[in-house]
């Protein structure tokens, strides 16, 4: 190629070097996860090209619907010092008409979250939200020739959208895929929406599976081939009581649900219905993501510690019965994310730990329940002992979460040890903990074992342990005492170096002053959180940062 001169070479050197920078910012800083370990799920969020923990909060579920509404709730949610906001997008609001698509409310609540500094998650509420089909669009729901509906055992329509339907599908994914091509316009380089959720809480209510006539022609048709494939890959990492029930069936590779799974708890039956949502959500996720490539999830109404039936709680859904199914059928989905309201809120987060998923709690504390201080406790022992890639209590702009919440003052602490956060490894070199019904807990960092008394009742007592270096710990802790011992032996004794409380700033550390004495057991002991000098001057509000220096040195014979 020949070029007249030298001013034109380089103009168009200049054009094509600024494309390519643009093209590649724009590529990098697009919201994406990485994963940590691929096999176990831990992951990092990743927004603008940097590690990024959401402390969230999801809004009441019309509380998004106008920017005039949400106008209003910026302030408070700001002072709550949260850095990100859930809120739904309606598919009956954005799509009134059939092939019409307004999105002029979220165009202008986008802006407003941009202005204030804060990053959105969409929540798609698309066929269906907790089981049922109330926020599909009028002309979907009359037209139940055109847009099917599952049938209980009773053979009544309920008022559920069929997932084994065609036609559900093609236009749920149409005004998804124009909700995504919507965000791409607004928000090309991810700045501001940073996930995706698809659908709401899954599944069906008041039955095991759809009993309608075409639903039961496909139950009775051998399970597909790529379901049992992924099933027999997974081989010792499949949840028991499929493994159980499917050995139990002579481990068939061909015949139909109920032949190769059985039904006792209706197994054979939640396989089924699981395994189509999943194929439903997932065509959204892979269609969207060519348009707009950022993480899209789903969320889990949470098996209750009882174990009800399915169909009581939503059967199909991606609760951790079905994790194998949903990971099976909906590969383009990066997390399947626990709505956590449970009293035993650690045992349910552990049942999809270390399960080849990302740990996301979008959703808890039960207001209607009288759960209503336990957020910042839950953020801090969610994110510090599963390294969660983000916490966010339901019903944020409720009037409970004033600005004077606790949770503003865990929240505050949590966004000033980010960095160090986000180099830490959960399990490794980073451990939270947070009072349910034990009065301590223990667990080990390498070498070194933390002991955690708990000086409260409730959620009173909660905190995190980052280990920096061979020698220096980071607690961030309330409510508690913690103690410190070697189980190196070969140096069994344990020095306590300086004790420093105090906060980052500029990614430097401040110290405010040296503990020790009365507000540290002496400084020979452990750590006394929050350091006063009554128990009773304390408060969920007080979350202390602590430096600690550890030496383990050799006792004399």
């Amino acid at each position: 190629m020949h070029y007249e001169n030298k001013k034109q070479f380089s103009t168009i050197s200049t054009l094509i070097g600024a494309f390519l920078f643009l093209a590649n910012i724009a590529f990098a800083e697009l919201p994406r996860l990485e994963f940590i370990d691929r096999q176990k799920g831990t992951a990092r969020l990743f927004v603008g090209g940097k590690p990024f923990v959401i402390l969230g909060g999801e809004l009441l579920n019309s509380s998004g619907s106008t920017a005039s509404d949400m106008a209003n709730k910026w302030e408070n949610l700001k002072a709550l010092n949260l850095n990100t906001v859930i809120l739904a997008v309606p598919w009956e609001q954005i799509e009134k008409e059939e092939g019409k698509f307004d999105f002029s409310e979220l165009k202008l609540i986008i802006k407003q979250a941009g202005k204030n500094k804060m990053k959105l998650v969409l929540l798609w509420f698309g066929s269906w939200k907790n089981g049922n089909s109330g926020y599909a669009p009028y002309w979907v729901m009359t037209n139940p020739d055109r847009f099917p509906r599952m049938e209980n055992k009773d053979g009544k329509f309920i008022p559920y959208l069929s997932n084994l339907s065609e036609e559900v599908l093609k236009h749920d994914k149409r005004a998804f895929l124009a909700l995504m091509n919507f965000i791409k316009m607004e928000d090309s380089k991810g700045e501001v929406v940073v996930m995706v959720q698809i659908e709401n809480e899954i599944g069906l209510l008041g039955d095991s599976r759809d009993r309608s006539k075409n639903a039961d022609k496909v139950f009775s048709e051998n399970v597909p081939s790529e379901l049992v494939k992924s099933l027999k890959e997974k081989k010792d990492r499949l949840l028991p009581e499929i493994v159980s029930a499917w050995e139990k069936n002579g481990r068939r590779e061909v015949g139909s649900w109920q032949e190769l799974f059985g039904q006792k708890n209706f197994l054979a039956d939640e396989m089924f219905m699981a395994w189509h949502y999943a194929k439903f959500v997932n065509a959204l996720a892979s269609e969207g993501k060519k348009i707009h490539n950022i993480p899209m999830y789903v969320n889990a109404w949470t098996i209750g510690m009882d174990n009800p039936p399915a169909g009581v709680y939503p059967s199909g859904g991606p609760n951790y019965r079905m994790l194998d199914v949903w990971q099976s059928g909906a590969p383009d989905v990066d997390i399947l994310a626990i709505d956590n309201y449970q009293k035993e809120y650690s045992k349910k987060i552990n049942q999809f730990f270390n399960r080849g998923n990302p740990i996301f709690i979008p959703e808890a504390c039960a207001l209607w329940e009288g759960d209503n201080l336990s957020a910042g406790a839950k953020a801090f022992y969610t994110i510090g002992e599963f390294g969660a890639i983000g916490f966010s209590p339901f019903a944020i702009d409720h009037k409970t979460y004033s600005k004077v919440h606790p949770l503003a003052k865990a929240y505050e602490v949590l966004n000033n040890l980010m960095p160090e956060i986000s180099k830490a490894r959960a399990g490794e070199n980073m451990r939270g903990f947070m009072k349910e019904n034990q009065d301590v807990d223990a667990f080990d960092i390498g070498d070194i074992k933390v002991r955690v008394h708990y000086n409260f009742k409730s959620y009173k007592g909660f905190g995190l342990v980052v280990r920096l270096n061979e020698n220096e710990f980071l607690v961030a802790a309330t409510g508690v005492d913690v103690h410190f011992e070697s189980l190196n032996p070969d140096k069994k004794g344990l020095v306590f170096g300086l004790t420093q409380e105090g906060y980052y700033k500029n990614g430097k550390w401040i110290t405010t002053r040296y503990l020790g004495g009365d507000e540290a057991h002496g400084g020979v002991a452990g750590l006394h959180l929050p350091p006063v000098y009554l128990k009773g001057d304390a408060d969920e509000s007080q979350i202390s940062i602590v430096k600690i220096n550890l030496y383990q040195v050799r006792e004399r014979p």
